[in-house]
């Protein structure tokens, strides 16, 4: 169970370092952390001028007591920052990548 909170401390650290407010538009940028079903994301909500702004820049989460990252829309790299602050990388998923590339990483496959 000490695992698991300390996953999830360091995905909310992670994530809040991380969510910023774009310097265009009247955007809001939303951090959502679901700690009983374990799902983490970044939020950009709003407008640029007469353009509708949503979409979601980081997504993890802890599945099988593992942190898997299932989106990025950054050039971060979240994988070797979640290392540096402990995880070991048999506990990180690069879920964004398909099943049979994950393979050929230095992460876990799933």
């Amino acid at each position: 169970m000490a695992k698991l909170e300390t996953y999830r401390q360091y995905i909310q650290e992670l994530l809040t370092k991380y969510a910023f407010k774009p310097a265009y538009g009247d955007v809001e940028v939303e951090t959502i952390f679901d700690t009983q079903r374990d799902h983490y994301q970044i939020l950009n909500v709003g407008w640029d001028k007469k353009n509708r702004v949503y979409g979601c820049s980081m997504h993890l989460d802890i599945k099988g007591g593992k942190i898997w990252i299932q989106f990025k829309a950054t050039e971060v790299e979240i994988a070797q920052e979640l290392v540096e602050m402990g995880v070991p990388k048999q506990d990180i998923v690069v879920g964004l990548h398909s099943p049979f590339m994950r393979q050929f990483t230095e992460f876990a496959v799933s």
